[in-house]
């Protein structure tokens, strides 16, 4: 059978995209499974760390970085400040608002995410050359743009 050649570049495409999927994936369930071992979740060790980037952000900020409901958020912050992960603390320039920091516990279970993160990234771009990265990430970053422009 003939390969019409103004098909491979939709074809390339299409296994980029389902390479991108799959991976994903893969490193999404590794990671879970070496952070399962310190008893977090990823819905956890995600509200954690996106907390970490923005402290002081409230619920609906912290809802729309993970991209959930407020009501799953607010759940999920409920859940950490039962374990002692989370506080709120009043907004001072909002009253009905809440501000949502970490806690003493959740950084030193932050600082052991981060181990597991680093030693998780170490495997998983061995071979790669500091501009094989910088490529990469630039390439990585084209794709959020074009994704981005299409919402």
């Amino acid at each position: 059978m003939h390969k019409d050649r103004t098909d491979e570049p939709v074809n390339r495409k299409r296994e980029i995209s389902l390479k991108l999927t799959v991976l994903t994936r893969q490193m999404h369930k590794r990671f879970d499974q070496r952070v399962a071992s310190i008893g977090i979740t990823r819905s956890q060790w995600t509200m954690i760390a996106v907390i970490s980037r923005f402290p002081g952000a409230t619920q609906r900020q912290v809802a729309e970085r993970l991209e959930v409901s407020e009501a799953s958020a607010g759940r999920l912050i409920d859940r950490l400040l039962a374990d002692g992960l989370l506080v709120r603390r009043p907004k001072e320039d909002d009253r009905r608002a809440h501000c949502i920091h970490l806690t003493d516990s959740a950084l030193k279970m932050l600082e052991t995410i981060s181990s597991v993160a680093m030693e998780h990234e170490n495997i998983a771009f061995e071979g790669f050359s500091p501009e094989d990265l910088e490529r990469f990430s630039a390439y990585l970053d084209l794709l959020a743009a074009n994704a981005a422009a299409s919402d």
